[in-house]
């Protein structure tokens, strides 16, 4: 696994300007104890959360607050219990990507009672009124990337976005993130606008016939749940060519590839998270394409939007209006996703410092 200290190593400008109007922190400076900010983050079995985790104690580290850092592997109970356990050793303030959404409006309920604040980091956390700021991307533009990817990748349409007036059927087959992941709703409500009217018109066909989001979504994000099933779908690919898989992350797409690989071919596979299996799968010119969402500007994100409350003022937000939880709008920080494939991939993640050449191969 790649250092948390690299990856964060390209110095703190955003969070530093964000917070240099609210005096910096100083707590080492003071009488006052540090604040503690407890990190609840949903697995370690990504390595895109634990770069997230990383790089978000490694900011609060660097401005003098104390970190309570856990992981729940996916087990839903067991986040509530830790997030629990962080509000009963007194956390100043929550930092929480969900393992389910919809889980914690009762723990949570108890933080607002305590006056913690909650920022929902990339996933969005439903169902509770007691979230305070959203930190992540874009992530319907992330849906949207993906489609057209998937569209130029067929060759429907062209580089610059314009069809080009094939007509196929092009035989291709859908997954979805987790069903209690919000995101996965909007990575796929995104993809299926750019690419439903090309289903209307049969220039997509999905052998399989399986196209709703809760018939392709994959519990958990589970990459071995996700290759199984894709080894159940290949049985309609011995008389026809599988042309291209949506994806929605890394995972899923390496695990359909290396299912339909037994085809002899791999069709265009989209992807996201910018993973080094991914990346170097991009390079090779098997996985299609990957998003970047760079989590070292995620983190600056949310280390200012935790630093502003800390301090009493409010935090920086640039929509007001997208993220309904079920009970509130949440007022969210969103930035830019961006598509990496393999003629840029050097340039936005080497270049940029993300990876070393020597990992991304």
């Amino acid at each position: 696994m790649r250092s948390g200290t690299r990856r964060t190593g390209t110095a703190f400008a955003l969070v530093l300007g964000m917070t240099a109007v609210l005096g910096g922190c100083s707590w080492g400076e003071s009488s006052d104890e540090a604040p503690l900010v407890g990190l609840a983050m949903p697995t370690t079995e990504q390595s895109r959360w634990v770069a997230d985790g990383d790089n978000l104690e490694a900011q609060f580290t660097s401005l003098g607050y104390q970190v309570d850092k856990k992981y729940a592997e996916n087990d839903v109970a067991g986040q509530v219990a830790q997030v629990q356990a962080m509000i009963d050793e007194g956390a100043d303030a929550l930092v929480i990507g969900s393992v389910d959404g919809k889980a914690l409006a009762g723990v949570l309920a108890q933080a607002h009672a305590a006056g913690i604040p909650v920022i929902s980091y990339d996933r969005l956390i439903r169902d509770s009124k007691d979230v305070d700021f959203y930190a992540s991307f874009d992530n319907a533009r992330v849906g949207v990337m993906q489609g057209n990817a998937l569209l130029r990748g067929l060759g429907i349409l062209d580089a610059t976005g314009a069809p080009t007036g094939k007509k196929g059927p092009f035989n291709i087959e859908v997954f979805a993130g987790s069903p209690d992941d919000n995101n996965a709703t909007v990575f796929y409500d995104g993809a299926m606008s750019v690419l439903k009217p090309y289903l209307d018109s049969k220039v997509l066909v999905v052998p399989s016939g399986q196209v709703a989001r809760e018939d392709v979504a994959i519990a958990s994000w589970d990459p071995k749940t996700g290759g199984k099933r894709m080894d159940s779908l290949l049985g309609a690919y011995k008389n026809r060519h599988l042309d291209g898989i949506l994806a929605p992350n890394d995972g899923l797409a390496q695990a359909a590839i290396a299912s339909a690989k037994s085809l002899g071919y791999v069709p265009v596979v989209t992807g996201q998270d910018s993973e080094i299996p991914a990346v170097k799968s991009v390079a090779d010119g098997e996985q299609y394409m990957t998003v970047y969402k760079d989590t070292r500007q995620l983190a600056e994100v949310t280390v200012a939007m935790v630093s502003a409350l800390l301090k009493g003022t409010q935090p920086e937000v640039n929509d007001t209006a997208t993220y309904d939880n079920g009970v509130k709008v949440v007022p969210s920080y969103l930035l830019a996703p961006q598509e990496v494939n393999k003629d840029n991939y050097r340039r936005l993640l080497v270049d940029g410092g993300y990876y070393t050449a020597e990992e991304v191969g």
